[in-house]
């Protein structure tokens, strides 16, 4: 032990040392070498936001603020979808999507904010609400923002305003943030917060969509692998923006960095039109799915109700070059479907397919079992398919679930076998 103990005050001392060099070495190394500053901003950085093409300078109740204005012909593409897409698809797809029987996104608004904080709070601050809206020939983007905190208040009263005048809402998670967020701003300004339903959040239907496929179905990946569009230079990611606001809001920030906070906001409106057409058609079959995307699309049409879609896009599923654990899930949740509807004998053929499949998996075996016991009353036949599945059970591990199980499997078949001997 003391040995030990003499060795690690060694080590301690010579890392003491190392620190002391390090801070010499950069307190000596030459001009040089020092760490790069901030290089000086360019004349176009210090301009006013105010010449900003659409912007201008509004008068509120409470204050002025900066509204952008911005116009897109409907022609306008984000990636492989343009913007007035999604007002050519019929009411009945619409309604795949929307449990709204009036919902239309002519009257809708497409909502997306910049906060100063990514996880919300009462002390977040919206310093950005954009907002689009289908306006005759054109899609219009309105983006309210505050140049500092107190400019949040002016613009409030007039964004409550211009929500209240329109039917619905649509955002990319803004069921969970963008919403709740700006109804905390709009009470504790002291304004009633305008209605937002029906709201379609996006992210909802799209990870129910793609994310057996894509896995991660957050907005930027949606973008490039959906509607295959990529944002221009002059984007910035997410986290970097409340910083920089802060720093404008400081006086130590330049338009160019708040141009980019614009044109990110700015992007994730106008892509959220293609993409809800994007779901909204492959739903419908407008859209030929993505083979990997069958299964999901099947899982959609059941939480729905919609059972015949369901059962077809199961049937599809199974024909498309699966994954393996894939194909076995459409497997098992098409026989349960085909259960449900009381078309056991044919849920059988899919039953005896995973049991071959699967030389661990019990449950087929289970739901073969009650098939032959209680419909076919082949008594016989039940037993063995029981012992099998006691046998797989066995070797699982020691689970309650487990211990459970196979209980259940043991009356079962004392059941089967006292029936069998009468």
């Amino acid at each position: 032990m003391p040995n030990d103990i003499h060795d690690r005050l060694k080590r301690l001392q010579k890392a003491g040392r190392l620190r002391r060099r390090r801070k010499k070495l950069i307190a000596s190394r030459p001009a040089s070498m020092a760490e790069p500053e901030r290089a000086p901003e360019p004349q176009s950085e210090k301009r006013p936001l105010t010449e900003l093409p659409g912007m201008s300078e509004v008068e509120g109740r409470w204050g002025r603020y900066l509204l952008r204005t911005r116009r897109f012909p409907l022609e306008h593409q984000q990636g492989n979808i343009s913007l007035g897409e999604l007002l050519h698809l019929p009411d009945e797809a619409v309604q795949l999507l929307v449990d709204a029987a009036d919902f239309d996104f002519r009257e809708t608004i497409f909502l997306d904010t910049e906060t100063t904080g990514l996880s919300g709070g009462t002390g977040v601050i919206v310093f950005l609400t954009g907002v689009g809206v289908f306006e005759e020939d054109s899609f219009v983007v309105r983006q309210f923002f505050a140049r500092n905190p107190a400019e949040e208040r002016a613009y409030l009263p007039d964004l409550a305003q211009f929500i209240q005048g329109r039917k619905g809402l649509v955002t990319f998670n803004g069921r969970s943030f963008d919403w709740p967020l700006l109804r905390t701003r709009f009470t504790l300004t002291g304004l009633p917060a305008p209605s937002a339903d029906p709201h379609l959040d996006l992210l909802i239907p799209a990870r129910r969509l793609w994310r057996i496929r894509l896995r991660a179905c957050h907005f930027g990946n949606l973008e490039k692998r959906i509607l295959g569009h990529v944002r221009s230079g002059l984007d910035i990611p997410s986290w970097a923006i409340p910083n920089l606001w802060f720093r404008f809001a400081k006086g130590e920030g330049n338009t160019h960095d708040m141009e980019a906070i614009l044109y990110h906001n700015q992007e994730d409106i106008l892509s959220m039109a293609p993409l809800a057409q994007a779901i909204i058609a492959t739903m419908a079959g407008i859209q030929t799915p993505h083979p990997h995307d069958w299964l999901a699309l099947a899982r959609i049409y059941q939480r729905s109700g919609h059972d015949a879609r369901a059962e077809r896009a199961y049937r599809q599923a199974l024909d498309q070059p699966l994954p393996p654990s894939l194909h076995m899930q459409a497997m098992h949740e098409l026989a349960r479907l085909l259960k449900r509807q009381g078309r056991r004998k044919e849920a059988v053929h899919w039953w005896l397919a995973l049991a071959s499949a699967q030389p661990q998996n019990a449950d087929a075996l289970i739901e073969l079992a009650k098939h032959y016991e209680w419909r076919e009353k082949e008594l016989e036949l039940a037993r063995r398919v029981t012992l099998e599945a006691i046998q797989r059970v066995q070797v699982w591990r020691f689970t309650p679930h487990q211990q459970r199980l196979l209980r259940e499997l043991e009356h079962r078949l004392a059941r089967l076998e006292r029936k069998l001997a009468q």
